[in-house]
């Protein structure tokens, strides 16, 4: 009979290599090439962000990587996934056990007379589910599939987190420059209302002269608290995202403010085409391996249909004192295999096949939109980039020319040449230019991080 069964098991076991009628996987959403691209500079540095010293964004990208939260969790995550992948694996195979036992009972005997006996025994059990149907085998890959996805997931994380730190700190640093240059500026037209308080003095300006200056001055102070306010809510969410407690805003940042950067045009060096995109995305591995594991389950499901074989094996000795056991009359042994099907369950291992199948579609439509939203992502960021890299440098010659507007205003007022109002305007405009200035540079620079998250390029800068 077990030789039957053993036959029929490795005939069974052919079929159960095929996996269910299931639709074709993720298909290929990658066009030939991207749209937009930048305009390209030969001279320019090659995928840098030309925003910061790269020794200071490295030591973002390094504290977020060694001490966030969310990563640490994603890091279990995966261990977990592991260890479930190597239980799934392990049951493909047979389990052994050992067991030992000692017993005293008091019963009657044959003839009807209360004894006391005693009773022991050492055995040691084997059982194995021969895998007919690749049920087994299909659970361990899902579980496999499974951690694959938590790795792509730890490193997505480790992607999102460093770009997300790096652009708070590329924020960070705008607001920086947007303050010194409220405080420059502050200096400046306190320097102005000096010399309009002079020239009214002297009798040469009007009280209207001085109550503009005094006002150009007050709203050019109102303006720090709230750029202040805004590099302090930055400030804490770097911190924390390093995984730090937030520290107290009103405390100087250690490292000197870095240089803006000038505007040029930045050139992105060869980038991966649409197909290589989709390659390196760890977002979009991950969806896919879920779209396997899922493929996977379906096939458990559709395994679990159909009957199960299953082979026990023992052998161990039993006898009535200890210092019998092992001799030759005290061995038992046994050998034996059972065949189940559950072939009237009124539809219900059906319907739990037709859900995982399901659940195969919907996570073969999911990788495909995680394909989308990579690509939308990568288009949208070169987009940006380009956009900004040629306001940066229009935004660029503006400031230049109000600087020197306003120097020519102030040298026509000292000499009398022009009104007071004129010579305001042109400080107003220059404000308003630099600062602006400083905006666009700093959302250049965080476009330009936004292609390297895009593209899951190495997150690291240089000058």
């Amino acid at each position: 009979m077990i030789a039957r069964l053993t036959l029929l098991a490795a005939a069974a076991a052919l079929v159960g290599c095929a996996a269910p009628g299931l639709s074709s996987g993720p298909t290929n959403l990658a066009p030939a090439a991207f749209a937009q691209l930048p305009p390209s500079n030969a001279g320019a540095a090659t995928m840098t962000t030309a925003f910061a010293d790269s020794a200071q964004l490295q030591r973002v990208v390094d504290d977020v990587l060694a001490n966030n939260r969310d990563l640490r969790a994603a890091a279990a995550r995966l261990k977990q996934a592991e260890a479930l992948a190597d239980a799934a694996g392990a049951q493909r195979l047979p389990s052994v056990g050992v067991g030992a036992s000692a017993s005293r009972q008091r019963a009657p005997n044959d003839q009807g007379q209360f004894r006391n006996f005693n009773s022991y025994g050492v055995n040691a059990t084997a059982a194995w589910e021969v895998d007919l149907w690749g049920r087994a085998a299909a659970n361990a890959r899902a579980a496999g599939y499974d951690a694959e996805g938590a790795a792509q997931d730890r490193d997505a994380a480790q992607l999102s987190l460093a770009g997300t730190a790096l652009n708070l700190q590329a924020q960070l640093i705008g607001l920086g420059h947007r303050l010194a240059l409220a405080k420059e500026a502050l200096t400046v037209q306190n320097q102005l209302l000096d010399l309009v308080k002079a020239r009214v003095g002297a009798g040469r300006g009007t009280a209207v002269d001085q109550a503009r200056a005094e006002a150009l001055v007050a709203q050019t102070a109102a303006s720090v608290p709230a750029l202040r306010n805004a590099a302090c809510l930055t400030r804490l969410q770097l911190d924390v995202l390093r995984g730090q407690p937030p520290a107290d805003c009103d405390k100087a940042d250690s490292d000197p403010l870095p240089a803006m950067p000038e505007p040029r045009l930045i050139s992105l060096g060869t980038l991966p085409d649409p197909a290589g995109l989709l390659a390196a995305r760890p977002d979009v591995r991950a969806a896919a391996s879920r779209a396997q594991a899922a493929a996977a389950r379906a096939q458990v499901a559709w395994a679990a249909r159909w009957p199960s074989l299953g082979l026990t094996g023992q052998i161990g000795w039993s006898a009535g004192r200890a210092g019998d056991l092992f001799k030759s009359g005290s061995q038992i042994h046994s050998i034996a295999g059972a065949l189940n099907w559950q072939f009237l369950d009124f539809g219900a291992r059906r319907a739990e096949e037709n859900a995982a199948r399901a659940g195969y579609e919907a996570a073969v439509a999911t990788a495909e939109q995680a394909q989308l939203t990579a690509l939308q992502d990568a288009q949208g960021s070169l987009s940006t980039l380009r956009e900004t890299e040629l306001q940066a440098v229009s935004q660029a010659t503006a400031a230049e020319a109000t600087t020197r507007a306003r120097d020519l205003a102030l040298k026509r007022y000292e000499a009398g040449v022009t009104d007071f109002y004129t010579l305001l305007t042109a400080e107003q405009e220059r404000l308003v230019a630099q600062d602006a200035l400083i905006q666009v540079q700093t959302a250049r620079a965080a476009a330009l991080l936004a292609v390297h998250k895009a593209f899951a390029a190495k997150l690291t800068a240089q000058r």
